[in-house]
């Protein structure tokens, strides 16, 4: 069985989100629907619909929205796959994926081509993307074998699953290999990689980090690769 997210944002794309339900019920592919603006509390559903035979967890949203669900799963169980259909802006992590818009994605959805991904850590949540600060004064130590201090404004990235910015800059940052990579850009859009094996600690007193394109989180914060891994449905052009 098909269990379906629906973020609220699918109420602001109507046509969007219809096309794509169109192509489900071509393909046969119709599931039971949940309503992340309806429901009191989302793990409590999630949960539930795993217990009653859910195969596949079917996301209707944005980064937010995958950021959300990913960390409800992570703590509830590993072995449900999950799709991420893109409605609306903030669509990185389903783009890095392979999943460019949808039209496309019910048809990548019945191809059922799957891959396991590691999740990062950050402080006590999960990410699948990356994490990213753009402020001067940031603080960060490296696998007890680095710092790095700006008094510049710098961007600060540190990546899992590379977007297809960094993508297209062949520049290589897998989800399966067990590490992170930080990125270090400069007013000339210069970069620096560094590999994290184990951890990366970062301070700054006045600002947050933005955790999957779409979570603050304050600082400090400690992260790292996790034990943790989901599988995802994912499309041909995948940036892995």
């Amino acid at each position: 069985m098909n269990v379906f997210i629906y973020d609220a944002i699918t109420e602001k794309y109507k046509k969007k989100t219809r096309k794509f339900e169109e192509q489900i019920n071509k393909l046969g592919l119709q599931g039971k629907i949940l309503y992340l603006n309806s429901i009191k509390n989302p793990t409590e559903s999630i949960e539930k619909e795993i217990n009653s035979g859910a195969k596949t967890i079917i996301i209707l949203g944005n980064d937010r929205t995958a950021n959300l669900v990913i960390n409800i799963l992570a703590n509830i169980s590993q072995n449900i796959p999950i799709f991420i259909v893109p409605i609306g802006k903030e669509n990185l992590i389903a783009e890095s994926l392979g999943i460019e818009n949808e039209k496309d994605a019910a048809f990548i959805l019945s191809a059922r081509r799957t891959e396991s991904i590691k999740l990062g850590k950050i402080n006590h949540l999960f990410f699948i993307s990356n994490c990213q600060i753009t402020n001067k004064d940031t603080s960060i130590k490296i696998d007890d074998s680095y710092s790095v201090f700006s008094q510049k404004e710098t961007i600060y990235k540190i990546v899992n699953l590379a977007d297809k910015d960094l993508f297209s800059k062949n520049t290589k940052s897998s989800p399966q290999d067990d590490r992170l990579e930080f990125f270090v850009f400069n007013k000339n859009k210069d970069k620096t990689i560094l590999p994290i094996n184990k951890v990366i600690e970062i301070t700054n007193n006045n600002f947050s980090i933005l955790l999957d394109n779409s979570v603050q989180i304050s600082l400090p914060a400690t992260i790292s690769i996790s034990d943790k891994k989901i599988t995802f449905v994912v499309g041909k052009d995948r940036t892995f």
